[in-house]
């Protein structure tokens, strides 16, 4: 029965436990195709889920317990993938007002018939450029996905002054989930004072990576529109995707009934390309923040070659953390890479040939040239980590260059 498999993958489990034998009496490669087309299928999703606005909790690796809420459509069909939208409020800093709390304002703006909304909850514990939200914000989706029938390409961060930075954090930081951000009376460059405590340097090149709808007032006492001018002229300089929307007044949301439509429009033409042809990623570390959709950054240090790539190091922070800029065409893969010794590429049967030899070329020299084989094993493992029906993976093909 179609959702068997699917329900141990992505509930954690692994095809060779539960069902390792009779699984592995089959083929690898009808096995891999099965597994494969099971997960492109998804969930059997249930009609009888809980709807409105539900009140939960879900508990961070450390323990760390966030609250968040949840309106369902009252005309949720379990049919149809339904996008989502979750907004970050402004205000951070503050206690946990405990269960039944209430820190949502003007609902009625982001709810609606035909989406889902997620309205997350930032303390003084857990701030929206922190790695403690960002592990929330992807547990948030995980269990959304687990219930409701989720359009994986249509989710959208949205944020409102400090909500609207944190908006900003989560494109320089992880941008794969995401198929854009909405940030409003935000503000980047809050994220490079060192008292704010943001999470690790701030890679501009990383907001290439996925488009921008950003408003802001001509007078307002905190982010006028002056203050994000020289990073509007960065956003065009390194080919940022943005629409930006000067208006008079200061800091509040006056003008939201003239661009509510405007903002509509910008996420029913926006949706998330799952493989894009394209990616661009910067960071200092490897423990998170290290991977954008099918390009994983493994190590940084030097690599031979390095002095003569100024204009990759200059989309850097620091001209030192690691970047890599990878373009696909057809099965051949050209990088360019700063201060990286070691990647992976993730090869999607939706992206590639897997009938023909894949070529990557790195720096200008082929690091790779060969046919790889769909292991089930790798398919299963990003199937459990993305819960994504729309980016599976068969292979990984990790390069090695050489160090300075």
């Amino acid at each position: 029965m179609r959702g068997v498999l699917t329900n141990w993958i992505l509930l954690g489990w692994t095809v060779w436990g539960a069902s390792g034998g009779a699984l592995r009496a089959q083929s690898s490669e009808a096995l891999f195709d099965r597994v494969y087309a099971e997960l492109r299928q998804g969930l059997e999703y249930e009609g009888g889920v809980p709807r409105g606005r539900l009140e939960r909790t879900r508990d961070n690796r450390d323990g760390l317990l966030h609250r968040y809420s949840l309106f369902i459509p009252e005309s949720y069909d379990p049919r149809r993938r339904y996008p989502v939208i979750v907004y970050l409020h402004g205000g951070v800093g503050r206690p946990d007002p405990g269960p039944g709390g209430s820190w949502e304002r003007d609902t009625e703006r982001f709810t609606g018939e035909d989406h889902i909304t997620v309205f997350p909850l930032a303390t003084r514990e857990s701030l929206w450029w922190e790695a403690s939200q960002v592990e929330n914000l992807n547990g948030v989706l995980t269990e959304l996905k687990r219930t409701y029938n989720v359009d994986e390409n249509r989710v959208f961060a949205v944020g409102v002054s400090d909500g609207g930075t944190g908006v900003y954090f989560l494109g320089f930081r992880d941008t794969t989930p995401w198929a854009g951000f909405l940030s409003f009376i935000g503000y980047p460059g809050v994220l490079l004072n060192p008292r704010v405590g943001a999470d690790g340097l701030i890679h501009l090149a990383n907001l290439a990576n996925k488009p921008l709808f950003i408003v802001n007032g001509e007078t307002d006492r905190l982010y006028p529109v002056r203050f994000m001018e020289p990073f509007l002229e960065d956003f065009r300089r390194i080919g940022v995707d943005f629409v930006f929307k000067p208006k008079q007044g200061g800091h509040n949301t006056n003008w939201w009934p003239e661009e509510s439509e405007h903002m509509a429009e910008f996420m029913r033409t926006h949706p998330r390309d799952p493989l894009p042809d394209r990616v661009v990623w910067a960071t200092e570390r490897v423990d998170r923040y290290n991977r954008a959709h099918w390009v994983i950054i493994e190590d940084v240090g030097s690599i031979a070659g390095d002095e003569d790539r100024s204009d990759l190091a200059a989309l850097t922070h620091d001209g030192t953390s690691g970047l890599l800029q990878a373009v696909r065409e057809g099965n051949t893969v050209t990088v360019g890479a700063y201060h990286v010794p070691r990647f992976t590429l993730l090869i999607s049967p939706d992206a590639f040939d897997l009938d023909r030899p894949i070529r990557i070329l790195t720096n200008g020299e082929v690091s790779f040239d060969g046919q790889v084989e769909p292991s089930v094993a790798t398919l299963t493992k990003w199937a459990a980590l993305d819960q994504d029906r729309t980016m599976l993976f068969a292979a990984e093909i990790t390069i090695m260059l050489e160090p300075q």
